[in-house]
């Protein structure tokens, strides 16, 4: 069995730090940032070989702020979601009643755009066009009952006209039937008279 050496204790001594530049940190571990209070306690620290010697109460107020710098920033983080999350809620409801606006104003141009005709929403181009025809069609029609009235009329005017003509004839061929009726008459009873006194 081998004998264990006694182990040296190496007391701590203070080495001679090499003057290191760093920017002014504030002398106090309550204010700053972490960087700046981290700064300030490895300056106030003292040098053991490669080692830094801290003070615990250093380290514990130090742990302590970074403590809290992580409860602010993880609340600031909670924050910053619960706003994204109600930014997006608006957002989206926003979203929404754009998508209804648009669908109004839509329906609306529509709805201008257009006419009713006969319970049916048709284009003012369609509209107008269906409205045009109908006009053109009322005046053909109106030109062609105007033509069919001039032609009736024509027809009626020479029908009487013939008719006026055919009752002139008539009432001539009835006076000369007359007048040759009555020579006839007159004829025959002068035949007769005459019969008479030759004493047939």
């Amino acid at each position: 069995m081998k004998k264990q050496e006694p182990v040296k204790k190496e007391v701590a001594t203070p080495a001679v730090e090499k003057p290191v530049v760093r920017k002014p940190v504030k002398a106090f571990l309550d204010e700053g940032t972490i960087k700046e209070q981290f700064d300030y306690m490895m300056t106030k620290s003292n040098r053991y070989e490669d080692y830094k010697v801290v003070k615990i109460n250093a380290l514990e107020k130090f742990n302590e702020n970074i403590t809290d710098s992580l409860n602010v920033a993880k609340k600031n983080l909670l924050d910053s979601k619960a706003l994204l999350s109600n930014q997006n809620a608006e957002m989206t409801s926003l979203k929404k009643e754009l998508q209804t606006v648009k669908d109004k104003l839509e329906n609306t141009v529509n709805l201008k755009d257009s006419m009713s005709f006969l319970g049916m929403q048709l284009p003012k181009s369609t509209y107008n066009t269906i409205v045009w025809v109908l006009i053109l069609a009322s005046f053909v029609v109106a030109g062609l009952s105007y033509f069919l009235f001039k032609r009736s009329h024509v027809v009626t005017v020479e029908t009487k006209e013939t008719l006026e003509d055919v009752r002139e004839e008539f009432d001539t061929l009835r006076k000369n039937a007359l007048i040759r009726e009555q020579k006839l008459a007159r004829k025959l009873q002068d035949e007769v008279i005459k019969n008479k006194n030759l004493g047939l």
